[in-house]
């Protein structure tokens, strides 16, 4: 098999493209079925032939329906200028989608003041959480954000006041 980069001018190498790299794959494995199926006449053979024949038009199909997609994702990405990185995964309390559940429903319920129990309920009640622990850790990671502020810490209760979400 002969190699299939070439070296430039200046050294440097000229790799094809991914897509050419695809269509190279899906051209080298039409030519295998080809082959196969001119060789000698076996019932066998003909019937693996032609499954593979499906196999290949569905392949091309899949990565010309993946280059749309990327293609699309790409303009969407563009039009409302996003390059893909812009969730910050360094404090996982601001993308943990259980605590926006949480916010939101106090917002819905027009709440004001949470105490811990509130949040306890709005927990089970919002999302899968259910461990004791679990809940104590989200509680304590949510009122620790600027979303909530201290009004009272009591002796049986903590009361916080919402402050609202940022948009």
């Amino acid at each position: 098999m002969a190699a299939h980069s070439e070296h430039a001018a200046g050294g440097e190498t000229d790799r094809p493209s991914r897509t050419e790299r695809i269509e190279r794959r899906q051209r080298d494995i039409f030519e295998g079925v080809e082959e196969l199926a001119d060789g000698p006449a076996n019932e066998q053979v003909q019937l693996l032939a032609d499954v593979l024949r499906e196999m290949h038009t569905e392949l091309c199909r899949l990565e010309a329906r993946n280059r749309q997609l990327n293609s699309r994702l790409s303009k969407l990405e563009a039009v409302n200028g996003l390059s893909g990185d812009e969730i910050d995964l360094s404090d996982t309390s601001a993308a943990d989608h259980r605590d926006k559940k949480v916010m939101k429903a106090i917002v819905a319920d027009g709440r004001e003041r949470v105490t811990i129990d509130d949040l306890r309920e709005l927990y089970r009640g919002h999302t899968d959480i259910r461990s004791a622990e679990t809940l104590k850790d989200r509680i304590k990671t949510l009122t620790a954000t600027d979303h909530f502020e201290l009004v009272n810490r009591g002796l049986h209760t903590t009361t916080w006041r919402f402050t609202g979400i940022e948009s």
